[in-house]
């Protein structure tokens, strides 16, 4: 099953919805110490009781649908349960949290989910939620489910960005905007595989270890405009055929004749968001080689460049066949977000 998830929207309701913390509630932000924890990981706190039982079901169920449109099931994050005695000072950092708890108090008559940014670590998210009766807390979980995946993933997201940009690409940040018009933050080992005056193409190789062997990675990226027409252009129907005509164009496959298009035996998920104060469209889907064996997922976001008239269309893709492939998106998702249209320097008279 697909999920399909308005980023933008999630924001305007967690204004509305969850009380929002910024800053540690133990001292100024920068005695803050940095957050630990692997990717993609959530530390649940609450009784035994509460995880075994209605509450612990209704977390699961949310954390535990499927990352969108990958080839095969990967849960949107692990959960990790800790009983309250067990949550020290080691535990505390972490990078996502989620505190539950049961208790007939007065703050707790109304089921209530809240949500912290750097309670005791820097980017931490925080989340607590009681209530006096297991079924209420379990139904104000399942009613937010939207938002908490939304306020976690974007966390994970920007922790990524904010990573690469400690050790970007200065060169390619420079020739694309001289190129494009645009500023991407790339991994310094990124390189280009492209640069055609209507289509760009970043490459990035990487090697990683399993099962005592090296196997190799890939993500790339392709930058492409198109004059802009009409509204119709933001389609997903519009955006496939426009995707599929520019990677037959430029992106072949090993084989002679092969090329790259979209797997269309999984849906694409698609969205209308706002990206940065402007409209835009989200593509998420299956790419494959046509005339060989490869595929894998990608992310695209496209928006109009009113400085052209043009629509421009950036898109992330990985390669990991021996690997889970949700971190490697979530790390293509942070660099396709990182665009910036360019500002040539003003010259020192």
């Amino acid at each position: 099953m697909l999920i399909r998830v308005n980023f933008s929207a999630l924001f305007s309701v967690l204004l509305t919805v969850f009380v929002v913390g910024c800053g540690s509630q133990e001292g100024a932000r920068s005695a803050l110490t940095g957050k630990v924890g692997a990717a993609g990981e959530v530390v649940v706190v609450c009784d035994e009781v509460i995880w075994n039982g209605e509450v612990g079901d209704s977390l699961r169920s949310i954390f535990d649908h499927p990352f969108p449109v990958l080839p095969q099931y990967e849960p949107w994050f692990k959960l990790v349960h800790l009983e309250p005695e067990a949550f020290d000072r080691f535990w505390k950092p972490h990078r996502n949290i989620v505190v539950l708890e049961l208790a007939d108090r007065v703050d707790t008559q109304a089921p209530q989910v809240s949500i912290y940014k750097e309670k005791y670590s820097r980017d931490q998210i925080y989340v607590t939620g009681a209530a006096r009766r297991a079924a209420d807390l379990a139904k104000a979980l399942s009613d937010e489910s939207e938002a908490l995946i939304g306020v976690f993933h974007r966390a994970e997201v920007e922790r990524y960005a904010d990573l690469i940009a400690l050790d970007e690409n200065e060169v390619i940040r420079a020739e694309l905007g001289a190129r494009a018009q645009l500023e991407l933050t790339v991994p310094r080992d990124a390189r280009w595989a492209k640069k055609n005056e209507d289509f760009l193409w970043i490459d990035r190789q990487l090697t990683r270890m399993k099962g005592g062997d090296n196997h190799d990675v890939q993500q790339g990226f392709f930058i492409y405009r198109e004059p802009y027409v009409d509204d119709q252009q933001f389609s997903m129907s519009a955006r496939l055929k426009a995707r599929n005509a520019a990677l037959r164009a430029h992106v072949s496959g090993r084989n002679s004749g092969s090329y790259m298009t979209t797997e269309m035996r999984y849906s694409p998920s698609y969205e209308d968001v706002v990206f940065k104060g402007q409209f835009a469209s989200e593509l998420r889907g299956l790419w494959r080689i046509e005339g060989d064996f490869m595929g894998g997922p990608f992310y695209s976001l496209t928006l109009f460049d009113e400085r052209s008239g043009d629509l421009v269309t950036v898109e992330g893709y990985a390669y990991a066949p021996y690997f889970d492939k949700r971190e490697y998106m979530r790390e293509v998702e942070s660099i396709v977000r990182s665009l910036r249209w360019y500002e040539a320097p003003i010259a020192q008279p």
